[in-house]
């Protein structure tokens, strides 16, 4: 029998190491898609979470004003309490009923 034979009958048929070239080349480009699909997909995300962050800035700022006013206004009534007023007496004593507490050292 020659080898033209064999090879047309199946039998002899050498078989070749598989070629692992091509799937590994396909999974390289799905994972390079992947993190790029997924870099990009963050970066949106985060330049969302700054513009948010920036938005309530003023916000903040203009709380923090209004937080410093009414510790103000608070600590200026306890020093009229404490110097006898009834009505500013009456204000802090249902302030702490209440679970306020009032730093009397806050600057005008």
């Amino acid at each position: 029998m020659s080898t033209s034979e064999r090879n047309t009958t199946g039998r002899g048929r050498q078989s070749r190491p598989m070629n692992l070239f091509l799937p590994l080349l396909i999974l390289m480009i799905a994972w390079l898609f992947w993190t790029g699909f997924q870099t990009t997909q963050l970066m949106k995300e985060r330049s969302g979470l700054v513009e948010l962050h920036e938005n309530q800035e003023p916000t903040v700022v203009t709380a923090q004003q209004m937080r410093g006013q009414l510790d103000a206004l608070a600590a200026g009534t306890k020093r009229l309490a404490d110097e006898g007023h009834p009505h500013a007496s009456l204000v802090v004593q249902e302030l702490a009923r209440r679970g306020v507490t009032i730093n009397p050292n806050v600057s005008n």
